[in-house]
Parts: structure tokens; C-alpha cells; sequence
């Protein structure tokens, strides 16, 4: 059996009931290591469209995640029919594509402070989004962690106004 499946668990807890906070916390440390390559990457990707930096960037991450991928579930094209690969194509090319085409066209423009700030809403923004659109239950810590995420960007951002 390999490492990777016990750290998978699509019900939120562990099988003894309680949750699996180390997981949860690795997951956590591995998406900001993830994320941070990808702005470093941003970094050294010079003289690029927006459009090319997108593709790039898009290809790297495939790169990484096809291994995983791989590991953890073998694919299986059994299901997929006409309005799958609709599917499919919308979410990759209107809010996958798309949305790393402006971010990575906006980039180029903005300040560092600025990025670092969307960069923390962008999370917040999305569990909000998950809880109003997708009807997701937001419990009081992920409603105190929101606020300690926004409290601590604005207060970074009138420190540094101030300086």
C-alpha cells in the first residue's frame, strides 16, 4: 500500500472518527511550497505574454500533479461521454485558463504588496464563494481564521502605509 493513500479521505475525518489535523497540515505546507514556486517561477519567466507565462505555467503544474495523480487513482476514461469533455473544457479553458491569463497579465503590472495582499483573499474568497454558492457549512473557526487572515493583511498594510 502506499504512503499516499492513508492521506487521502474524501469524508474530512480520519477512519476512527476524529480529524486527521497532521494531514490536514501537510496538505496546507505543500500547497504553500506549490504556490510559492509558482510566484518564484513568475519571477525568473522574463520577456513572456501573459498568454505564454499562462501555458508554462499550466504545463509545469501538470508535470507535477500527473505523478500523484497516478498514484493514488489509475484513470479510468470508462465514464466519459460528449457532455463530460464539455465539462471538462469549460473548466479548463473559461476558469482555469482564463482566470491564470488575467492573473498572470495582472501580475506584470502590480506591486509585490499588492499580490501578496489578493494572494491571501484569493483562499478566503473562495471558501466564502463554496459556503454562498455551494450551499458548504463554514464553521466558527474557519469564520475567525478569515478574519485573523484579513485582520493581519490590513494591519501589515497601514504598518506599511504608515512607514
Amino acid at each position: 500500500m502506499s504512503l499516499c493513500f492513508p492521506l487521502i479521505n474524501t469524508g474530512g475525518s480520519s477512519p476512527s472518527g476524529s480529524y486527521n489535523h497532521v494531514v490536514g497540515i501537510l496538505y496546507g505546507l505543500l500547497a504553500a511550497v506549490l504556490y510559492a514556486s509558482v510566484i518564484l517561477m513568475n519571477k525568473f519567466i522574463k520577456n513572456l505574454s501573459g498568454f505564454e507565462t499562462t501555458l508554462v505555467q499550466l504545463m509545469v503544474s501538470s508535470l507535477v500533479l500527473i505523478p500523484y495523480i497516478l498514484m493514488i487513482d489509475p484513470m479510468n476514461f470508462s465514464g466519459v461521454n460528449s457532455h463530460s469533455i464539455i465539462y471538462i473544457l469549460i473548466l479548463g479553458i473559461f476558469h482555469t485558463g482564463i482566470a491564470y491569463f488575467l492573473y498572470f497579465t495582472a501580475i506584470k503590472e502590480l506591486e509585490g504588496q499588492i499580490i501578496a495582499v489578493l494572494s491571501y483573499i484569493d483562499p478566503i474568497s473562495a471558501v466564502i464563494i463554496a459556503a454562498v454558492v455551494l450551499g458548504e457549512s463554514m464553521i466558527f473557526i474557519q469564520i475567525i481564521g478569515g478574519i485573523l487572515i484579513l485582520g493581519s493583511t490590513f494591519l501589515s498594510e497601514r504598518l506599511e502605509t504608515k512607514r
